[in-house]
């Protein structure tokens, strides 16, 4: 019975303990801050990006393809 009640409680918990909410509007700038990106340097990234098609002989797979026109 007493195995029962300690897993009634960490269900509990666990759903009391989610993280969800809604982020206002004006809040939402903060989620763009670079303390939240993954990569560290976000300009070592580009150049890599860059650089890897070049010395691998293939391109693409990064983002979505553009001619300058906006299409």
């Amino acid at each position: 019975m007493q195995k029962i009640i300690i897993g009634i409680l960490l269900i509990l918990f666990a759903l009391c303990g989610s993280g969800c909410f809604t982020i206002l509007q004006w809040q939402r700038q903060y989620l763009g801050d670079p303390i939240m990106r993954f990569d560290k340097d976000g300009e070592e990234t580009i150049l890599k990006n860059h650089i890897y098609p070049r010395r691998e002989g293939s391109g693409g797979g990064y983002g979505g393809a553009g001619g300058g026109c906006g299409c």
